[in-house]
């Protein structure tokens, strides 16, 4: 990487990631007089040069980061789009705008404490969001998506945010059973204490299945001869 935060346009994460709400408005008409207002959050992210970029010597500050949303982009030496703007067709410099801009050096963690956390309330209670990943081949999607087992992305921090809130939210007590699987039964001081009996024993021979020693005890080993 350069000073100036920089990476080849070939090699740009062109990753869009859309999550609404945000800060860019958009408005849809459906009829003359009737507008509806509409929200959406662009983001990109860059990713980093790999180590054969750096070798092919790739790093022509073509991607520039000017701030944290904006972007300016610089036609390659030699490239096509560089050749027309000397013949006067064209630009070969044009700037963009996006709701947040995250350079090389952002993480995973980062990334989704900045874009996709805050829009988790509202998913849970009830709204509905749209979260997509945008770019070329090898831009980074699946890895900003999906992540690796060291490094989560979005889908698998979503889930974790997803399943933490519902052990958060679980009824506690034990005075309530599922009854016909769509209603529950109140029970009384007796029928509580046998129902904490009966999981109790349930979760105790579960625990003993579980218990490899257990499985050892009972093997044999046996010998073949031909």
């Amino acid at each position: 990487m350069t000073q100036e935060n920089s990476v080849c346009m070939q090699s740009v994460d062109m990753d869009l990631t859309c999550l609404p709400p945000g800060n860019t408005s958009l408005q849809q008409t459906d009829a003359p007089g009737a507008a509806e207002q509409q929200t959406m959050s662009v983001y990109l992210r860059v990713r980093p040069f790999s180590k054969e970029e750096l070798s092919n010597n790739e790093d022509q500050a073509c991607v520039v980061i000017e701030n944290s949303q904006t972007v300016t982009l610089n036609a390659p030496k030699g490239s096509a789009t560089m050749k027309s703007s000397e013949k006067g067709i064209g630009m070969s410099l044009h700037k963009f705008s996006f709701s947040q801009i995250f350079g090389p050096d952002t993480t995973q963690a980062e990334l989704f404490e900045n874009t996709v956390k805050n829009q988790m309330n509202d998913f849970l209670d009830g709204k509905n969001a749209l979260i997509f990943s945008y770019g070329v081949t090898n831009a980074g999607k699946t890895f900003t998506i999906q992540g690796t087992p060291k490094e989560p992305g979005i889908l698998p921090r979503v889930l974790e945010s997803t399943f933490q809130y519902i052990g958060e939210h679980q009824y506690q007590g034990m005075d309530l059973k599922p009854y016909l699987r769509n209603g529950v039964q109140s029970l009384d001081f007796d029928q509580v204490k046998q129902e904490r009996s009966t999981k109790a024993a349930i979760f105790a021979s579960i625990k003993e299945e579980c218990d490899p020693l257990r499985y050892l005890q009972r093997c044999s080993e046996t010998h073949f001869q031909q």
